[in-house]
């Protein structure tokens, strides 16, 4: 035996009620949790908006090179014995080439970094290595498919830190480094 069909206002009552029921979850669950929004202060009293709120996530504080000076241990901030330097890199990149740029800190030394390819995307991933140890390398970041990519990084033990990347295009790229900070050298792997 077969159902038998809704009529035509039993489909429309049907659609109406489906139609209020999602009206009614947008306004009182999914904006509060998701957007911040909450029109109907549903997500006040249930703790919905709390879901949507950023969340300040407290750190611990990488020692940093001290110095007679700065002798006392320091939360939020760091004083270095080094100047603070600047600078800018292009590193050409031919099709499906490869390439590794390193950047020669001690521990505790801090440095913001932004890279930016100008004709399509690499495989990339940011790592360092102490010096007596190289085969225990720590990767930090790793990505299949970026156009650029910004951080900041504090390195976690003295050695060599920087990034891999691999073209993923046939055409040749040219990628964009940008380092500021307080670092020792930087250069090619070769």
């Amino acid at each position: 035996m077969t159902p038998a069909m809704p009529d035509r206002g039993g489909l429309l009552l049907r659609t109406f009620v489906a139609l209020a029921a999602a009206t009614l979850i947008v306004f009182c669950v999914v904006l509060p949790a998701e957007y911040r929004k909450d029109p109907t202060g549903f997500g006040r009293l249930t703790g919905l908006l709390e879901l949507s709120t950023p969340r300040v996530t407290p750190t611990t504080a990488i020692p940093a090179a001290t110095t007679a000076a700065s002798a006392a241990p320091a939360t939020f901030a760091w004083f270095f014995p080094a100047p603070y330097k600047t600078d800018t890199i292009v590193i050409p990149l031919k099709g499906d080439g490869e390439v590794e740029y390193k950047i020669k800190m001690k521990a505790g030394q801090a440095l913001v970094y932004s890279w930016q390819s100008d004709n399509g995307n690499v495989y990339y991933d940011f790592h360092g290595e102490p010096p007596d140890n190289p085969k225990g390398s720590q990767t930090y970041k790793k990505d299949e498919e970026l156009r650029s990519a910004n951080g900041a990084f504090v390195a976690p033990f003295d050695g060599i830190h920087g990034w891999y990347w691999l073209n993923l295009t046939e055409k040749p790229i040219k990628i964009t480094l940008k380092i500021s900070g307080f670092y020792e050298s930087h250069d090619y792997v070769r």
